[in-house]
């Protein structure tokens, strides 16, 4: 792993399917709890590609990579000597996943929709500085700069350790439409974090972590070895 910070991208209509013999029992519960089966089978895909590449960092075979999951529902590398951090986020078209030599990493992603309007949702995200910022703006705009806004704050408390058990109104995320800054969290256990824009044209998405120094490369993940599906067969979406 030559850079601090990993960015791997997940596209949901890769021609693979979840390998289910890599993933532990909590992870296979947690695919099962879901109504849909798409939504079924992008969590696995997404937890499938995790394991390939920690396994690939750890040196060990897939099935083996020690995951559990913290106070908070947060799940890391049990073994603390790795030093590696993760985070992944998945919207319905797109996953990410970061995975961090260089302390802790946060990391969130949302598919845009020119037909939302996500006034209702401002103040209960925003506190009242930004809010009134993105009151002002026209809906496209707005659109636009709540999604940044919303997924800055989401990595910023995933790379704290909470999710949003951290109130979202407790700190600020810049704006902006693009970039890279330092964000301030009280109480953290790590009060300071880089945070870096990852949007595109079809994504609003950012990265937060400890360790950043400058933009990650996203790069696509590709599945390399034969995956087999739960059931035998194979299955894109």
């Amino acid at each position: 792993m030559s850079e601090p910070v990993e960015i791997w991208e997940i596209g949901f209509e890769d021609a693979a399917a979840v390998d289910w013999q890599v993933l532990d029992r909590r992870e296979t519960a947690a695919a099962d709890a879901f109504i849909h089966a798409d939504d079924r089978y992008r969590y696995g895909l997404i937890h499938t590609a995790l394991r390939l590449r920690l396994s690939e960092l750890l040196d060990i075979v897939p099935g083996a990579v020690p995951i559990t999951v913290g106070p908070h529902g947060r799940p890391f590398v049990a073994d603390r000597s790795a030093e590696i951090d993760f985070n992944l986020s998945h919207s319905r078209r797109t996953g990410l996943i970061a995975i961090s030599r260089a302390g802790a990493v946060g990391v969130d992603v949302e598919d845009r929709d020119d037909t939302a309007d996500y006034s209702d949702m401002i103040d209960t995200i925003f506190e009242p500085h930004e809010a009134a910022c993105l009151h002002r703006l026209e809906r496209s705009v707005r659109n636009d700069l709540f999604l940044r806004g919303w997924t800055r704050k989401e990595a910023v408390a995933k790379a704290v350790g909470t999710g949003f058990l951290l109130d979202p109104k407790l700190f600020r995320v810049p704006l902006d439409d693009c970039g890279s800054w330092s964000v301030s969290v009280r109480s953290a256990v790590t009060p300071r974090l880089a945070l870096i824009d990852l949007s595109s044209d079809a994504r609003a998405a950012a990265v937060a972590g400890a360790g950043l120094q400058s933009r990650p490369r996203v790069r696509r993940f590709r599945f390399e070895r034969p995956i087999r599906a739960r059931s035998g067969t194979t299955r894109s979406f």
